[in-house]
């Protein structure tokens, strides 16, 4: 007997979850492989490194799942009305687990493990304000490059590199003050690879960077209120197959 509709578009919809799914899980992966090893070694140009290659998989991941490889992002983009809470909870058990597994190649690569510290002459308040704040500059500038729709997703070429500079511009301006997560799974990513290190450091700045990404929708409600409860990105919102097998 022959599928019903209804069997093939849930078949259909579950195709899809899955594909973004793995989109963020690999994303999420190659963003910490990227900061372990460079963090790791103490590069010097290390910020480069990963705002280089958050914009490579921006650009990757993007028609596929929205590219966020950031629970921070993926909450404000639920919050917008782009995602439903089912959705959000998918991306955020990909992300994390991308993150432990980048985490580890990361690691045995480098044969060392890094870990988000607090700055040496900075407090805790200061440290936890400087990753909500750029967390919140970060989200705030992905929602209105990325979801916005009065910018064009096929003709808009510039999201990725938006984005990717305010990670370079945060690593560099206040890393030396919290760390320089602005990600919730870089942080409790790389703090369990590293034997769950400053883990409760990471589980407070993971908050911090959450508070930012909630103040980032209240601000872009402020600047463009139309377009809440707009679809997210097309890799959020439309099917990646139009056919169904």
């Amino acid at each position: 007997q022959p599928p019903t509709a209804g069997a093939l578009c849930c078949r259909h919809l579950r195709g899809t979850m899955i594909d973004k799914a793995a989109a963020e899980l690999i994303g999420t992966a190659i963003l910490l492989f990227t900061i372990q090893v460079s963090v790791a070694q103490n590069a010097a140009f290390a910020p480069i490194a990963i705002g280089g290659i958050l914009v490579a998989i921006i650009f990757a991941g993007g028609p596929i799942s929205g590219g966020h490889y950031n629970p921070a992002f993926s909450l404000a983009v639920t919050l917008k009305g782009g995602m439903s809470v089912p959705e959000m909870m998918t991306y955020w058990a990909a992300q994390f687990t991308g993150a432990i597994v980048g985490s580890l190649c990361g690691g045995i690569i480098a044969s060392s493990y890094a870990t988000v510290t607090i700055g040496a002459d900075a407090t805790l308040t200061q440290a936890l304000l400087a990753e909500a704040v750029i967390t919140f500059i970060l989200c705030f500038v992905a929602l209105c490059v990325a979801t916005n729709p009065k910018v064009a997703f096929d003709t808009n070429h510039h999201y990725g590199v938006a984005i990717g500079l305010v990670i370079v511009s945060g690593a560099i301006s206040v890393g030396g003050i919290s760390g320089g997560s602005f990600n919730p799974v870089v942080a409790l990513g790389l703090s369990i690879t590293s034997g769950m290190s400053k883990l409760f450091y990471a589980l407070l700045i993971s908050a911090a960077n959450l508070v930012g990404g909630i103040v980032a929708v209240g601000c872009f409600r402020v600047v463009l209120p139309s377009e809440l409860n707009s679809d997210g990105t097309v890799g959020e919102t439309t099917p990646l197959r139009a056919e169904v097998y």
